[in-house]
């Protein structure tokens, strides 16, 4: 071969070399030959569109296995487009007693729900269907000389308070509070007529010998007892309150007489039976206390007449017709005919006694 062409040959190699570069550049073949700049052709290669699983391609059509997203809490579907979806996993169990998550690596899973509302004065508890109840927590030591209160921190407290079971804070008669918790004689007095029938505080409990208002203006029999307390209604109240009847209100003063609710048919008798046909001028035993019965009033104490033992037990005084053998302020002159002094009777003023108050 000649020289010129093995040039040739050479030339066009190094051309072909310059050219799959793809870059301007002088190439020094032998020191002897001159040298060439070759203009180098640039030719576009096309971008290529890989598919992914999901571009929207049919990949997952045919390989359902392209849409799983390694995650628990989804439910992975190929659909008809070849899109992936992923929708969310239900964890609910139906049980309102646990509270029911996802964790990505572990699935579903539940846990007992905490129904603790941190407060001592519920009773937390969890029913399958309603979830979290919170019952309130009854606080009653059945105590009377306490209060009965609850304190979310502390729970169920029971604070001394005094017991006496008079508005006023002072008993006059069942003074032996160790003997006669639940008992007491409230002396005062009341303008607001009668004792025969259950009645409201009328002056906000401010009666009582010792209270704002001794002489009761404005005030019910009720306004003498506490809060908590009420006027005993009858015979049978009385001995279901004190251990001895009557004998606590032996320590009473000289003069007074503590009243009931209690009422009668007449002549000293008390409604203590079941005859409801009773009227207040019956005089007999086995009357049933209504409506009908409003004659004398009765209680304990050291003032009074005796009322017939067999119906009005453990009670011991009475107050005879219209009053007389009670003394003022005692009072039941609006009584003209000497038949409904438990529904008249009025007492304006603190002396000769009250009534007597029992523990709800």
């Amino acid at each position: 071969m000649k020289a010129a062409s093995r040039h040739g040959l050479l030339y066009a190699a190094a051309i072909a070399a310059l050219s799959s570069c793809g870059a301007r550049t002088a190439l020094r073949i032998d020191p002897d030959v001159p040298v060439i700049d070759v203009p180098v052709i640039d030719v576009p290669v096309p971008p290529i569109d890989l598919p992914g699983p999901d571009s929207g391609d049919p990949g997952c059509l045919v390989d359902p296995s392209r849409c799983d997203d390694r995650d628990l809490c989804t439910v992975d579907t190929c659909l008809d487009d070849g899109r992936c979806a992923h929708a969310p996993v239900a964890c609910d169990d139906g049980d309102a007693c646990t509270d029911d998550r996802c964790e990505p690596a572990l699935g579903c899973f539940t846990t007992a729900t905490d129904c603790d509302d941190r407060s001592l004065c519920t009773d937390d508890r969890c029913d399958r269907a309603l979830g979290c109840l919170h019952a309130v927590v009854a606080c009653d030591d059945r105590d009377p000389c306490t209060a009965n209160r609850c304190e979310p921190a502390r729970g169920c407290v029971f604070p001394a308070t005094d017991c006496g079971g008079c508005a006023d804070g002072v008993r006059d008669a069942f003074l032996d509070r160790a003997s006669h918790p639940v008992i007491a004689g409230c002396a005062g007095g009341f303008t607001n007529a009668g004792l025969s029938r259950e009645s409201s505080p009328t002056c906000a409990r401010g009666a009582g010998d010792d209270g704002p208002n001794p002489t009761g203006s404005g005030c019910s029999a009720t306004d003498l007892c506490a809060p908590g307390w009420h006027v005993c209604r009858s015979a049978q109240d009385v001995a279901a309150h004190s251990p001895d009847g009557c004998g606590g209100a032996r320590d009473a003063a000289a003069g007074t007489f503590y009243a009931t609710r209690q009422t009668g048919p007449g002549c000293g008798h008390c409604a203590t039976g079941a005859d409801a046909t009773c009227g207040s001028n019956d005089c007999r035993t086995g009357c049933a206390q209504t409506d009908r019965t409003s004659n004398d009033i009765f209680g304990c104490g050291t003032l009074g007449d005796s009322p017939q033992a067999s119906s009005c037990g453990p009670l011991d005084r009475f107050s005879q017709n219209l009053c007389t053998a009670l003394r003022a302020p005692w009072r039941c002159d609006g009584d003209r005919d000497g038949l409904r002094e438990s529904d008249l009777v009025v007492k304006p003023g603190p002396e000769a006694g009250g009534v007597l108050c029992c523990l709800d």
